[in-house]
């Protein structure tokens, strides 16, 4: 989830998002670039908070919406005699399956994402990394990245030639304006 507004400061019509709310005209938008946001990754319903001294929780297992997770298979199931488990590490794994199935499945360039994202989704729920680790070890592949890399754009593995060239086209303007106004390639939400 995100908060669109500073992408579309006079919102969007819900059905046809390049159209302004009253359908008069196109919505004036920026790019994520431009305007930097902040993405939630939420569990509708399913959130507990928890106190320092209570970790790490054990809960009962709640089945999401991803089926493939590891510990909620039926044979896995069967041989968890208290049927709890630690949460964290399950959310670890929903995270590291959207980035798999999300962005390096259907997009090309993200092969730098593959060690993390495989550790994420571990069959073992106890060696996938915590999310501080994650976040310590995005930091440690961004800052190796090359700034060609950073503002590269995502390319859908089925473009076609002439989608991609004219779409590559259009990117490579934005990305000269944006190296000349000094955007930073990985801008920051305030």
């Amino acid at each position: 989830m995100m908060d669109p507004s500073s992408l579309y400061p006079d919102s969007f019509h819900p059905v046809q998002t390049s159209r302004r709310r009253d359908f008069k005209g196109d919505a004036r938008h920026y790019t994520r670039t431009q305007r930097p946001v902040k993405y939630y990754f939420i569990d509708f319903g399913l959130t507990r908070r928890y106190k320092p001294e209570d970790m790490p929780p054990m809960e009962e297992i709640v089945m999401g919406a991803d089926k493939s997770v590891p510990e909620h298979q039926p044979a896995a199931l069967e041989q968890n005699t208290t049927k709890k488990c630690n949460p964290f590490p399950t959310d670890i794994y929903y995270l590291g399956n959207v980035m798999r199935t999300q962005l390096m499945e259907p997009s090309v360039g993200f092969e730098f994402l593959e060690p993390l994202v495989s550790d994420m989704v571990h069959e073992d729920p106890g060696k996938r990394p915590t999310m501080e680790e994650v976040l310590k070890r995005w930091e440690e592949i961004r800052k190796t990245l090359p700034m060609r890399k950073l503002r590269s754009r995502l390319v859908p593995r089925d473009e076609g030639r002439i989608d991609r060239f004219f779409r590559s086209l259009g990117h490579w303007f934005r990305r000269v304006g944006y190296i000349v106004r000094r955007t930073p390639a990985v801008p920051m939400p305030a």
